[in-house]
Formats: structure tokens, sequence, C-alpha cells
């Protein structure tokens, strides 16, 4: 997880990394509506903080900008094939078939953002 307000070249050192949950029993789904639920409510009751710069107490009103992932248990959960669907993107129609992007063409034709598929 990471704080969407700080700069980007801050949120990329690996000492901004959030850890979010973990668990020996909960699905990985399960985790994830618990953390949903825990956004939501500080979200609409807020956090009460304190401001060491400002010397007073502060609230601070979470929002999650969007949920994100690129692994393939993210991609099982979701019902997602990930990089072996055909294409890649339901919006920007990308791929084409395993036999078709396997070729010299269709291999080029994923960098240029065309489907092998179709003429597109």
């Amino acid at each position: 997880m990471s704080n969407a307000a700080m700069p980007c070249e801050m949120v990329e050192k690996e000492f901004r990394v959030r850890f979010v949950s973990s668990s020996p029993h909960a699905t990985p789904l399960e985790l994830m509506h618990g953390f949903r639920d825990s956004l939501r409510k500080a979200a609409e009751t807020g956090v009460l903080a304190w401001d060491s710069k400002y010397q007073e107490e502060i609230m601070l009103i979470p929002y999650d900008l969007f949920y994100t992932g690129d692994n393939p248990m993210q991609a099982e959960e979701c019902s997602h094939g990930g990089l072996k669907c055909n294409f890649f993107c339901r919006t920007c129609k990308v791929g084409g078939t395993m036999v078709a992007k396997k070729t010299d063409e269709g291999y080029t034709s994923i960098f240029k953002g065309k489907s092998t598929v179709m003429g597109k």
C-alpha cells in the first residue's frame, strides 16, 4: 500500500512500502474485504492524529484511489487470466491468439498497441 499524496520519487523508496495484512486462515479476498471495510470506516469517521510540525491535533480522512496489482494470485481471485488471455486489456484490445502473438509480427504488434486479430 502506498500514500498517493507522496511524491513519486518517495513512494518508490523501499522504506515507504506499507504492509497491509496477512493470515494463514483467511483467503486473499477475505483479507481485501477487511481492508476495504477498515478504509471505509476511517473515511466516514476520520482518524485523529497529531501534527508534529504544527503541534496540533488533526483529522485524516483517507480515501482509496484504486486497487491495483499485477500478480497471478490477484488475477486468479478476480477470475482474470492475466497474460495468458488473448487480449491483455478489454478496452484497448491489444493481443490476439497465442499462436499469433508468438509470430514476429504478432510480438511486435503488442508493443505498438495493436491487435494481432481482426486487423486492429
